[in-house]
């Protein structure tokens, strides 16, 4: 790597120096870092000056509020509406199924009653000789 020098005025060579010595950093790699930094958040230290850390404070402060309300009328207040709208459409749907299966249900209730009928009478033909036939199919019919 290929050194550069810069030139600054021996207040802010001090300020630098004291900065990197706090951060256990030397004076290169602290630089390095300050850079990255300004480069990585888009922070313009120009705009920092005069400013105190709480009017700092107040101006992100600003806009992450700011994003924050975006973000809930741009995302989650329609995400909020799109899943009412499901829930509603899903419990219709249940509500249609549930009456659709006691309907089939009650069609495969009769339809048995009347095979269980039909087997009945012609046990009872088939009884002629009163083995206990139809007394038997009809304990069986019961039982299940």
């Amino acid at each position: 790597m290929k050194k550069k020098s810069i030139i600054i005025d021996s207040t802010s060579h001090r300020d630098l120096k004291k900065l990197a010595d706090e951060h256990n950093r030397s004076i290169g790699s602290f630089t390095a870092d300050m850079i990255l930094f300004f480069k990585k958040t888009g922070t313009d230290p120009q705009a920092i000056k005069g400013k105190s850390a709480s009017e700092m404070i107040k101006v992100v402060d600003r806009r992450i509020v700011s994003f924050f309300k975006t973000q809930e009328s741009e995302i989650l207040y329609p995400l909020q509406t799109k899943v009412l709208e499901n829930g509603k459409k899903s419990e219709e749907l249940l509500s249609k199924l549930v009456n659709d299966l006691n309907t089939i249900f009650s069609k495969i209730k009769k339809k048995d009653e009347i095979q269980q009928h039909a087997l009945l009478v012609l046990a009872e033909y088939l009884d002629k000789d009163r083995s206990g036939l139809a007394r038997s199919i009809q304990n069986v019919l019961d039982a299940g």
